[in-house]
């Protein structure tokens, strides 16, 4: 089992600072067209967003870099030898120039043998944070279906084994794939999470800020981008109570974002600043709750009559004021303090805030919950008009709180 300190950073929502090189040769093979390569990454790096959002994943693109003119070091056939001098060039050249988290070339060459990516297992947040991936499909969703293994990789995934399983299929992290793959098999998760707490990456915790992002701003991704307020995903998948999911904007001051749940709690209503609701609040101490049968205290409306209902059944009420007279004695079973450890009588006026008594319904019998020491009527509990238990006596509710 996990401390709750490991259960909290693997809670955490991550962020992949995510940087894209195309090659020349991608350039050329889609014929010199820049506008029609940023829409094909736009797509991909959309549709790997949604396979990882499960593992609490969002990658942010903050860079795409078209070789337009030539490759800026060999792009060989070789997939390891590729892979290599990419991280170096990510080390030397890149990381000064602009800081990312991970980096993937896209390639149009055809990788030797039946490879069509590479990457370095379980090195996010490392120099060899970097994967290659050939185009090697018109379908956008295979090439897509490769970035996402490759990046799996990359956070300690390791292939499938035939026992692991995911519907619908096929799973991301099998070997050999000739379709769009949708989801990390359960094998997948624990590789994820066991690579997590070991290495403890750090770089996938901090947010990249809106104007860092430099794909176009989608409504629904769970990035809040250039001209959006909020960002909570699409509307059936939205948890944000005052986060307009349709429009990705706050929704306006005043608007109920949870209703009260009972007397003694208030509603909240959004902000207009913010995409949560905020925090629970109770109805203040004192207020008249449940028909004025008693006075809300810490968010409760306790009173005699449901005290015995919950100590003894359905059947119970509050007994009669007569049993209750009973705690001016002061004796073993009927009192209303403790103090230095000797049982204390009630006055008069304060014995409905001593030991409880309870009747079944249509009896005359002043009943005593079992409890070797009693059990007394709850603090806040109506013993009168305007009066209120406090400390085994019966107070003026305006002066109690």
């Amino acid at each position: 089992t996990n401390t709750p300190e490991q259960d909290r950073y693997l809670q955490a929502e991550k962020y992949i600072e995510f940087y894209v090189i195309v090659d020349n040769r991608m350039y050329r093979y889609y014929n010199y067209d820049k506008p029609a390569i940023k829409i094909r990454v736009y797509e991909m790096i959309n549709a790997v967003n949604t396979k990882f959002r499960p593992l609490k994943i969002h990658i942010a693109l903050i860079g795409l870099e078209i070789w337009s003119n030539e490759d800026k070091f060999e792009v060989k056939p070789a997939a390891s030898v590729t892979l290599k001098s990419f991280r170096e060039w990510r080390q030397t050249v890149l990381l000064p120039r602009k800081r990312n988290d991970n980096a993937q070339l896209l390639t149009g060459i055809n990788l030797n043998g039946t490879a069509v990516g590479i990457a370095y297992p379980g090195s996010l947040c490392t120099q060899r944070s970097v994967f290659v991936v050939q185009d090697y499909n018109r379908r956008m969703s295979l090439v897509a279906s490769t970035m996402t293994h490759e990046l799996g990789h990359n956070l300690g995934i390791h292939h499938d084994e035939a026992s692991c399983i995911c519907i619908p299929g096929p799973c991301i992290m099998l070997k050999k794939r000739t379709a769009p793959a949708f989801q990390f098999s359960s094998c997948s998760i624990r590789d994820y999470q066991e690579y997590l707490l070991r290495d403890r990456p750090q770089c996938i915790l901090n947010k990249p800020l809106s104007t860092d992002i430099v794909s176009p701003a989608i409504c629904g991704n769970y990035f809040v981008e250039e001209g959006e307020e909020c960002d909570c995903g699409s509307p059936a998948a939205c948890q944000s109570a005052c986060c307009d999911a349709a429009t990705c904007k706050f929704n306006g001051a005043g608007a109920e974002c949870r209703a009260a749940k009972h007397d003694c709690d208030l509603p909240e209503l959004c902000t207009g600043q913010s995409a949560e609701c905020p925090t629970d609040s109770l109805q203040r101490n004192g207020h008249p709750c449940q028909n004025n049968q008693g006075y809300c205290y810490n968010g409760k409306c306790p009173t005699l009559t449901n005290q015995c209902i919950a100590l003894l059944g359905p059947h119970f009420t509050v007994s009669p004021k007569g049993c209750f007279d009973l705690n001016m004695r002061g004796d073993d079973g009927s009192f209303c303090r403790m103090e230095d450890g000797t049982k204390i009588p009630c006055a008069a006026k304060d014995v409905k805030c001593g030991r409880l008594y309870c009747t079944e319904k249509n009896t005359m019998s002043c009943l005593i919950p079992p409890n070797p020491d009693g059990i007394m009527a709850e603090p806040g509990t109506k013993c009168g008009d305007g009066m209120v238990c406090s400390k085994g006596q019966c107070v003026d509710v305006q002066t109690a709180y």
